[in-house]
């Protein structure tokens, strides 16, 4: 018992000044690490033994601040495939012309969801209107250039970057009065969706305008009918069956 006891009162005196002797090493090898010219010498403070003693301090967990996607951002976003989608590949490019709001009036209450206008074209002769309603913003411009792909139409282009003739486009209320250029051009001559619709399609040099309407879904719609109007000599003389020679020479 008393051999006992002594090896216990060893063991209980040896291990402070274990610690103790290697707390010394720690402050010496301190001391003689050089410090940063202009510094102060380091110094072991009690606060920083403590923690030597009793390991890393544990820091709390911060929460992070939700992410809110801009209105900006939207169509990039749906550009590159939505959430975390696959990007496209293809040369056409989108455009939102418009994001509404819109309620059904249901036997619970309104349902809210989002109706999206669209105009996606390729700047070489091929454009297209699409709109579409979901719950989220990024799914209905997903929903509307997927469906302005599906109606997408091919339109005549000049070599001045005009069409071959003047043309009217009616879609319920709306109409629109599409006029060629002068050999010299004067640019794209045209506001609201219109506008979006001549310059995705290709065209450079266009007068159009918007008579009795000022939706914006009805006037890019009115635009898209007066483009399927345009005729070239090509397309009529391949309608009548005969060659343009004999359609122009008449």
């Amino acid at each position: 018992c008393a051999a006992s006891s002594v090896c216990l009162g060893t063991h209980l005196t040896m291990a402070p000044l274990s610690l103790s002797s290697r707390m010394n090493t720690t402050t010496r090898a301190a001391a003689r690490s050089p410090a940063p010219r202009g510094a102060a010498p380091a110094r072991l403070s009690f606060s920083s033994r403590q923690s030597f003693m009793m390991g890393p301090p544990v820091l709390p967990a911060v929460p992070l601040a939700p992410v809110v996607a801009s209105r900006r951002g939207v169509a990039a976003m749906a550009r590159q495939g939505g959430r975390g989608g696959r990007g496209r590949n293809d040369d056409f490019e989108e455009q939102v012309v418009q994001v509404q709001r819109v309620t059904k009036v249901c036997k619970g209450g309104n349902t809210l969801s989002f109706r999206a206008t669209v105009v996606v074209g390729n700047r070489k002769g091929s454009v297209g209107v699409g709109v579409a309603k979901a719950k989220e913003v990024v799914v209905a411009v997903e929903k509307a250039i997927r469906r302005a792909k599906k109606d997408l139409i091919r339109v005549p282009i000049t070599r001045n970057g005009s069409v071959p003739h003047e043309t009217k486009g009616r879609f319920k209320a709306g109409k629109v009065v599409l006029c060629p250029s002068t050999p010299g051009g004067f640019g794209v001559v045209a506001g609201g969706s219109p506008r979006v619709v001549l310059e995705l399609a290709g065209y450079r040099n266009v007068s159009c305008k918007q008579v009795g309407c000022s939706n914006v879904l009805t006037n890019a719609k009115a635009c898209i009918e007066g483009l399927k109007s345009l005729k070239t000599f090509e397309g009529v003389a391949k309608e009548r069956g005969i060659s343009v020679e004999e359609l122009i020479g008449n």
